[in-house]
């Protein structure tokens, strides 16, 4: 069983609110990666909260209980020594990272240096105010408008509707902070192990020799992620120029890599856009983010070069991610949501390659081609409205009539009333006469027919 010390970096009142004059709000961001250095003298592993403002620190202490006596020990000397360095902390321990940071921030114990809380996740959790989820505002604005203000309401509601109807992230934060869902610690990452300077003798201006050196920064680099087996999954390079102003450069990668001309091609693309403001002084080159490097057994005969090689697609995906910016180059996920257009979101290649895949759904066969707005169309049916009968007419396709021989449906999608303006349909799968396979759907207000894909 894992357990997660958090510590909130700033000084509360009894009600979980900044109340105490004189007390320092918001944390230095240079003084947190300082502290989150300096803990890992109480843990191998030191995480820091993933937000804008971070004000928390995650510590796993799974089975370190002994090198200091017991756990409320451990606590206590982390706490005291916080003290000696002059913060106040809240702390709390938990089976999980949501549930030590929910503890910390709205337990009802008593707040002093050397006090902690260690928590029963079902216990403890069940009276705690819903923002001690970690949910957007929006979402708590909702809930709040609901009458749903702490974790024991959401039980007695039906999971299935929670999704749609406040986002998933809700169902998501609160498994997490329960134990049902596993989030990984965001571990702490001290000074990168691969990066290089280099410091011309004079400013200089010119770019073919900047770039020179950052090609020499990269051959500097490059040996060492091979020697250690890694890639460059993220390049950054800072260009330190006169009166201190300085340019940042960043290059993303699909897939990790220690090939040094190609990461090169990459950094030349992004420092061609960059403007100088002045003589650069300094150049800082560093892989802040790596991965294992593949390897692959290399095949004996020529079939090899017959199959799509993988390396190909991450190169132009690289190469089209960084000239046209790393939002530009997506794919289609698909998530659980019946209202067609909205049952996929689109996810970056690079940079956002952890998101959850959504769980798989059980529906009809959908079209393989899906039109982005529904189009009317005109379709003569029997008096029930059914489309049971066979041979009735359907005009669509810039007034081109087919005839029906055989359909499927219906199927009924409608969507809640929390999304606003209700939608209501009945949907068929219609197959025509001249072989043509079509997904249209009777819109329930009006009866009016649409288009809205086909299956070639």
């Amino acid at each position: 069983m894992k357990r997660i010390l958090c510590l909130w970096l700033r000084a509360a009142g009894e009600d979980c609110k900044l109340q105490i004059a004189n007390c320092k709000l918001q944390i230095e961001l240079a003084e947190l990666h300082e502290l989150a250095e300096w803990c890992t003298r109480y843990s191998p592993l030191v995480g820091m909260e993933q937000s804008p403002n971070p004000e928390c620190l995650f510590l796993d202490i799974t089975g370190l209980e002994h090198l200091f006596g017991s756990e409320e020990k451990l606590v206590e000397k982390v706490l005291r020594d916080c003290a000696e360095r002059g913060l106040t902390v809240r702390a709390a321990v938990a089976d999980t990272i949501g549930a030590a940071w929910a503890i910390a921030h709205y337990g009802k114990s008593s707040i002093r240096n050397l006090q902690f809380a260690i928590c029963n996740l079902q216990s403890s959790l069940s009276p705690l105010p819903i923002e001690s989820l970690r949910l957007p505002e929006k979402t708590i604005e909702l809930l709040h408008q609901l009458g749903i203000r702490r974790i024991e309401q959401l039980e007695v509601l039906p999971r299935e509707g929670l999704s749609s109807r406040f986002g998933r992230e809700l169902l998501q934060r609160w498994d997490q902070a329960m134990g049902r869902m596993a989030e990984p610690l965001p571990a702490y990452q001290s000074a990168p192990r691969f990066q290089a300077r280099w410091s011309p003798e004079y400013p200089t201006a010119r770019r073919e020799t900047i770039e020179a050196a950052l090609e020499h920064l990269l051959g500097r680099i490059a040996p060492r992620l091979v020697e250690e087996g890694r890639g460059a999954m993220r390049l950054e390079c800072r260009l330190t120029c006169a009166a201190r102003e300085t340019v940042d450069v960043s290059v993303g990668l699909f897939q990790p890599s220690a090939w040094a001309k190609h990461l090169f091609q990459l950094l030349q693309v992004q420092f061609e856009r960059v403007r100088l403001p002045g003589p650069v002084q300094a150049v800082d080159l560093a892989a802040t983010m790596t991965a294992p490097l593949e390897r692959r057994q290399q095949e004996l005969f020529a079939e090899e070069f017959l199959r799509p090689n993988p390396r190909h697609l991450a190169g132009l995906i690289d190469r089209l991610s960084n000239r046209l910016g790393e939002q530009a180059v997506f794919r289609a996920r698909l998530v659980p949501e019946a209202q067609p257009e909205l049952a996929y979101h689109y996810d970056s290649l690079v940079g956002r390659r952890a998101s959850r895949r959504a769980d798989p759904v059980e529906v009809p066969p959908r079209p393989v081609r899906l039109l982005a707005q529904p189009v009317g169309c005109q379709l003569s049916v029997a008096s029930d409205c059914k489309l049971q009968i066979a041979n009735c007419k359907l005009q669509i396709e810039h007034g081109r009539q087919h005839r029906i021989a055989q359909t499927w449906g219906p199927e009924r999608i409608e969507t809640g009333w929390w999304r606003g303006r209700a939608v209501g349909r009945d949907y068929y799968r219609v197959e025509t006469t001249s072989g043509c396979r079509f997904w249209v759907f009777r819109r329930l207000k009006d009866d009016q027919w649409f288009l809205h894909g086909t299956f070639d």
